[in-house]
């Protein structure tokens, strides 16, 4: 057997310069066109890796709770995605707690979670940068086919989770989507976009033309 002979502290060092290399190596390309709704929302969720996850508070009874969440829909530098949220998280943590007790949530994401919006100086809260608000339920992710896209990815982005304590009991939970609201542009957000054409859609974006 062979038996590492690295440091806690030297796995994540290795984990952090994997980390800064992936955000070196891929940067995403242009959004689709404003009027391309479903394409717009995809695109935040692809290349968001961030999201703000907004519960029912289980320690504050009639509050709402929200957390930032690492997510990965797919691998970065892929065309490929799914736009179903998934986060990794354990058993033990209060957003966890949450939607274990009431599984209604709300996942929103923002361009501004990418470079696009900073790049063409445009502010989190116009309009023209971008908003997706996926709500639905959160279940645990079972599929042997589902779990492996999800590690793909969330290892990807995000290199240092690999490494949290398995004794945390860290597992893979996604989104039942209900609902979808987008705002891409001035004139208000759309606040029932199709689930069915959202799951739908074929990204083009990145691919040679």
């Amino acid at each position: 057997a062979v038996v590492s002979t690295q440091s806690t502290g030297e796995r994540t060092l290795v984990a952090v310069c994997s980390l800064l290399a992936v955000a070196a190596a891929f940067y995403e390309p242009p959004p689709p066109d404003h009027t391309d709704l479903i394409g717009t929302a995809r695109w935040i969720v692809k290349y968001s890796n961030i999201s703000m996850v907004a519960t029912h508070s289980s320690f504050l009874p009639g509050f709402p709770w929200a957390k930032n969440k690492d997510v990965a829909d797919g691998l970065y530098n892929e065309t490929f995605s799914t736009g179903v949220p998934m986060i990794y998280a354990s058993p033990m943590a209060t957003l966890t707690h949450d939607f274990m007790a009431n599984p209604k949530v709300t996942i929103a994401y923002s361009a501004e979670f990418t470079h696009w919006c900073q790049d063409q100086d445009i502010d989190n809260d116009s309009p023209t940068c971008g908003l997706v608000a996926l709500s639905g339920e959160m279940v645990e992710v079972e599929d042997k086919d589902e779990i492996a896209f999800a590690k793909l990815g969330m290892f990807q982005r995000h290199p240092i989770t690999a490494y949290w304590p398995p004794g945390h009991g860290f597992r893979f939970y996604k989104l039942k989507i209900e609902n979808i609201l987008v705002l891409a542009f001035y004139g208000g957000a759309h606040k029932h976009v199709s689930v069915p054409d959202y799951l739908a859609y074929k990204p083009t974006w990145g691919k040679a033309k």
